[in-house]
């Protein structure tokens, strides 16, 4: 049985992300703490269009606990990336619960932050890590990481960039984090914006054949550019990139559908 008075490192997620955080703590070697995963409920341990978090915690051989466990781990410090299960804080008798998400909080709190800050045209983007309290990513923040978003980004190479920054802003306040070294700013809940799991739909895909060669509408093309879930059609062909330049949309194809869509 897991020693609930033994100081814990929990990752909690899914995708390269979460593997890349966990790979960091095996290489730093924590060695008053036990290192544990919790992979996503969706991740089955096989590799997808990205590797398996669960896989891969197994062949480094740490410990995959569940939830339950982890409710009663007093000297508990969870650190979630990209992890989609609902964590209800009042269970947890840790207070040290922290959250990586992909945005600069308060703005796109919730979901699909990485399409909604492509599809409105953002220039620049980032990641938040802040406690993880009651409410839907309104916890108090810690720090704060930016980059910018190229006029020519797809929704699928700026998620790389979200993971790849993850990874920094993880580094940069571990230690601080498990030396409880750390300063809290509270949201100004007012500025930001919140969207639902169901505020999207991105089985409307389909592009007219003939559009309008506005930024708004590279936007919305670009946006969509998620090859792994869905790529979005013009004339019966896949789009893989929209390039804007002096007021003209130029798109590239990956292939030519069998049917018309």
């Amino acid at each position: 049985m897991h020693g609930i008075n033994k100081k814990t490192i929990c990752i909690a997620g899914t995708n390269t992300c979460a593997i890349n955080a966990l790979n960091y703590l095996l290489k730093k070697k924590y060695k008053n703490f036990e290192i544990v995963a919790l992979p996503d409920k969706s991740d089955n341990g096989r590799d997808k269009w990205q590797p398996s978090f669960k896989k891969f915690a197994k062949n480094k051989r740490v410990k995959i606990v569940s939830l339950e466990i982890l409710y009663n781990i007093k000297n508990l410090y969870l650190f979630s990336l990209e992890y989609r299960n609902v964590l209800k804080v009042n269970c947890f008798k840790s207070k040290k619960l922290f959250n990586i998400h992909f945005s600069l909080l308060p703005k796109y709190r919730g979901c699909h932050t990485n399409y909604l800050q492509i599809l409105n045209g953002e220039k620049k983007s980032g990641v938040t890590i802040h406690k993880i309290e009651k409410g839907i990513d309104t916890g108090k923040i810690i720090s704060k990481l930016t980059f910018k978003i190229n006029i020519n980004d797809t929704s699928y190479e700026n998620y790389f960039k979200l993971m790849k920054y993850s990874l920094i802003i993880f580094k940069k306040n571990l230690d601080k984090i498990l030396n409880d070294n750390y300063k809290l700013t509270n949201q100004n809940l007012k500025r930001g914006t919140y969207y639902s799991r169901k505020s999207v739909n991105y089985k409307n895909i389909v592009i007219l054949n003939k559009f309008n060669h506005d930024i708004k509408t590279h936007n919305k093309i670009r946006a969509l550019i998620f090859p792994p879930f869905q790529l979005p059609i013009h004339n019966g062909k896949k789009i893989i990139k929209s390039i804007y330049k002096n007021n003209k949309i130029k798109l590239k194809y990956k292939w030519i559908l069998k049917s018309q869509l």
